[in-house]
């Protein structure tokens, strides 16, 4: 009976789930989609109440992988042209039937609490439309480290650790001409109020030689990018053997062999990652200037010298004094004025 009762409970509870679109926008990522499959496959929420949307513009489309799976919905679209990725997570929006979109990226391992964290957080939530992790945890493979990025901001957090509301797309869209850090326009500048996710539970960046930034620039200014070691090891993210093998020594292996998809074949990422730079490197040396104007007036002010403290209280108590003085004359001057106001209109009046 107890059995039962459980069964019919458990069946209800399925029942009221959510429908999930999961969303994976790729190009050139032959290498990692075996890994990428057994990601979507180990997830706990039921496969049943999901669907798996996928839109590749590579030059090696990747179709002939996603064919034999037949465990989840999966809605393949190809396009010819290259896309931007603003417009190809844009277009993936209009293919969701699902109430909450999930996005699961091509090259970084996901738990396989993803989804259901996702969507348990956002029902537990309701005000919420969307939910992410602002704190991630970046794997490098040539120093066999875990570092770790942010928290960056309240309401900050990088588009694949995205899950959200499709209501959410009533109010908000990406810049079809964004090819990278597309998540500052379609989070009003990371003003609409996000949810933050358990890093854990959410994802773990994996660094490689086709990243479109290099990951490793990083490391180089810790402090800018609030970098430091991670207190997690790989095994606390990827308890799979398997998994924890491709993830950490197998996808380096074949990408290293996959010319496909390096970085200098997406040139309009590059583009764009370069005028950021630009535009990086001018508000320092803008903030650099203004710090040694600013040291430049400091280091010619003249310190008055006291002989005793009482000198120097008598010195400062002075020019309070006067401070006060100055007010005082202005507040009599601005009675006056009030005065005079209150004349003219009383005549004007009459």
């Amino acid at each position: 009976m107890n059995n039962l009762i459980m069964t019919n409970t458990q069946s209800k509870h399925k029942l009221e789930l959510p429908f999930v679109s999961i969303c994976t926008p790729t190009f050139n990522r032959r290498p990692f989609f075996s890994s990428l499959i057994k990601c979507i496959e180990h997830q706990l929420y039921p496969k049943d109440k999901m669907e798996w949307i996928i839109v590749d513009d590579g030059t090696d489309p990747i179709k002939d992988l996603i064919t034999p799976v037949d465990w989840i919905q999966v809605k393949y679209v190809y396009h010819k042209t290259r896309l931007l990725l603003g417009q190809k997570r844009n277009i993936m929006h209009s293919q969701c039937k699902g109430d909450i979109i999930v996005y699961i990226d091509d090259d970084d391992y996901y738990p396989r609490e993803r989804v259901s964290h996702a969507v348990e957080m956002l029902m537990n939530h309701p005000t919420y439309l969307i939910a992410g992790s602002s704190e991630m945890h970046i794997y490098y493979h040539d120093l066999d480290k875990l570092y770790q990025c942010g928290p960056y901001g309240k309401y900050h957090a990088t588009a694949a650790t995205f899950a959200f509301r499709t209501e959410l797309l009533q109010n908000t869209r990406y810049n079809d001409e964004t090819a990278l850090a597309e998540e500052t326009k379609f989070l009003k500048n990371y003003s609409i109020p996000l949810l933050q996710l358990d890093t854990l539970k959410t994802i773990m960046v994996v660094a490689h030689s086709h990243n479109s930034f290099d990951k490793k620039k990083l490391l180089e200014t810790p402090l800018e990018f609030k970098v430091t070691p991670s207190k997690f090891k790989v095994q606390d993210f990827i308890q799979n053997d398997q998994l924890r093998e491709m993830y950490t020594k197998d996808i380096h292996v074949l990408i290293d062999a996959y010319s496909l998809g390096r970085p200098e074949n997406k040139p309009e990422v590059l583009r764009q990652i370069k005028e950021i730079q630009t535009n990086r490197d001018k508000r320092l040396l803008e903030h650099s200037k203004k710090i040694q104007q600013e040291t430049q007036r400091l280091n010619t002010l003249k310190i008055p010298q006291f002989n005793s403290m009482e000198q120097m209280k008598q010195h400062y108590e002075k020019i309070i004094s006067d401070k006060e003085k100055i007010i005082s004359d202005k507040s009599c001057l601005i009675n006056e004025l009030l005065k005079k106001i209150k004349y003219l209109n009383e005549n004007t009046s009459k």
